[in-house]
């Protein structure tokens, strides 16, 4: 559990961290839940939002790992993911690919897609 406080776009912001730690299931596969409470003041107003997430890891080789992200936006209403694949397939020359992905929890039925991308990173070490 922690507390943070500091200033924020002009105003104040508290973060009421309640559950935040890792489970290592196997050796390679690491699980971390989360949740926050984020107390916001603004001269426009004030609002306060929940955060629930969870992050999970998977080792796939020294070399190669896949890292997830989902997590619930209680202000938005909207559940993102993001999904990382890193590989650095030479000493400090490293392929990415990531998903993300935003959805809005207020329509009925399954979350209407606000926002996907998919992204490509490669870049390649020269030494001289």
């Amino acid at each position: 559990m922690s507390v943070d406080r500091g200033s924020f776009f002009g105003g104040d912001k508290t973060t009421l961290t309640i559950a935040q730690g890792r489970l290592v299931l196997p050796p390679h596969i690491s699980l971390e839940p989360s949740y926050s409470l984020n107390a916001v003041t603004l001269p426009q107003g004030e609002f306060t939002t929940h955060l629930v997430g969870s992050r999970v890891n998977i080792t796939i080789t020294p070399w190669m790992f896949i890292g997830a992200l989902l997590q619930y936006n209680s202000t938005t209403h909207s559940v993102s993911s993001n999904v990382r694949l890193r590989w650095e397939y030479q000493p400090g020359s490293e392929l990415f690919v990531v998903y993300n992905d935003q959805r809005d929890t207020l329509t009925r039925g399954f979350p209407d897609l606000a926002n996907r991308a998919f992204i490509v990173k490669i870049n390649r070490l020269f030494r001289f």
